[in-house]
Formats: structure tokens, C-alpha cells, sequence
């Protein structure tokens, strides 16, 4: 049996994957994940592939400019968004990039995601950025996202999706749910009325107990 890199890492980002899936926080061949492994090695996911039916094998073994050191798939085109968030945040060790449905709708209708509707907001997200359309794959992404990296850990991308990010795969996974569930509670309460805000007072107050 032929041995490859970081297999157990593959795993959990295969996990990690199947679990975005099953949560529909991405569809198909949408968004891409990766984790900083070894020594200045990024593992992400392939191009192109349902991230439903992803095996430890496919993923892709990068060096920190973006070369392939192992894998046969088309890593994602978006690795420089990654690459850029790790640049810039040394603690950083997973990103996860997708296209969940209602955080998106708020990226379409140009508004951020308040967080002082629910404790999770404050205490898991804390701040959410919006930052403007860029062309997915370009260099137009790391642009558009810079201004953000250092003081939030997610982003919406306006007529696109979302980012977060975290010092492991679960921590930026579990920004990514947070942020949809947040999300999707803002929405249905706008439908019955309009959803009462947690006080500064409060707020300080979940902030000293984190």
C-alpha cells in the first residue's frame, strides 16, 4: 500500500467535509476547505468534486505559494484567499469557504450579519464582515477581503457566500454553522415581527465572560 501525506489530517478534513454537506452549509462541488499542515504544507480541497463524496485521497497537498507537493486533482482555484488569511494571521489553522443559503442571502442583499440579536453571535462570531464582489479565483478576492482578516473570523462575500476561519478544522467549522444559524434565525424572526436586540449591557457582559 502506497503511504501519503498527512493522511490523518485528510480525514479529518474529509469528516469535516462530509459534515458541511449533511448540514447544507455547502452543495456539490461548491466552496472549498483547508487546514495548515506540517511544516508550511496547506492541505485543501480539490476543484471541481462534490464535497459530499470526498475520499481522504482527494485532497491536495500545497506549499505556502500554492505548488502542488501531492495530489492528482486541481486544487482550488481560490487557494490565494486562503493563502492571504494565513499570511496575515499566524494562529490561524483552518478556513472554511462556502455557499450556505441563508448567510449568502445577506451577502446578496449587501448586509452583515448583526451579532447583537443572539448570544452566539457575540460569543462564537463575534463581528461579520461584508466585503464587495470580486471575481471567484482572482486575485480580486485577496483585495476585496484584506481590509477584514486581521479584526474578524468571517467574512460574507457579496454575491457569493461566506468565510470563516479558526485555530483548528472544528473551530472554523463551527464559525461556518454558527454563522448560518444566526443567520437563518434573523430571517424567520423578520417574518413575524422584528427581532428585539440584546442591550449593551448585556452584551459587555457576555463579552467578560468569554
Amino acid at each position: 500500500m502506497v503511504s501519503i501525506m498527512y493522511e490523518q489530517e485528510r480525514k479529518q478534513l474529509q469528516e469535516i467535509c462530509r459534515l458541511l454537506y449533511d448540514r447544507n452549509l455547502v452543495s456539490a462541488s461548491d466552496g472549498n476547505i483547508s487546514m495548515r499542515v506540517g511544516e508550511g504544507h496547506i492541505l485543501i480541497t480539490p476543484s471541481r468534486m462534490n464535497k459530499g463524496l470526498l475520499n481522504p485521497e482527494d485532497m491536495i497537498v500545497l506549499d505556502g505559494n500554492g505548488v502542488v507537493i501531492e495530489g492528482t486533482g486541481k486544487a482550488s482555484s481560490e487557494f490565494p484567499m486562503h493563502q492571504a488569511i494565513y499570511r496575515k494571521r499566524g494562529e490561524i489553522r483552518a478556513i472554511v469557504h462556502t455557499h450556505p443559503v441563508y448567510a449568502t442571502a445577506f451577502a446578496l442583499a449587501g448586509k452583515t450579519i448583526p451579532d447583537n440579536y443572539l448570544i452566539e453571535s457575540k460569543v462564537i462570531l463575534g463581528s461579520t464582515a461584508l466585503a464587495e464582489y470580486a471575481t471567484p479565483g482572482t486575485t480580486e478576492m485577496v483585495d476585496v477581503i484584506s481590509p477584514y482578516i486581521d479584526t474578524v473570523n468571517s467574512i460574507l462575500l457579496k454575491n457569493h457566500g461566506a468565510i470563516t476561519y479558526g485555530v483548528d478544522l472544528i473551530d472554523a467549522y463551527n464559525r461556518m454553522d454558527v454563522l448560518e444559524e444566526v443567520a437563518k434565525t434573523i430571517i424567520m424572526s423578520k417574518m413575524i415581527g422584528e427581532p428585539i436586540l440584546i442591550s449593551e449591557e448585556n452584551l459587555e457582559k457576555l463579552t467578560k465572560k468569554k
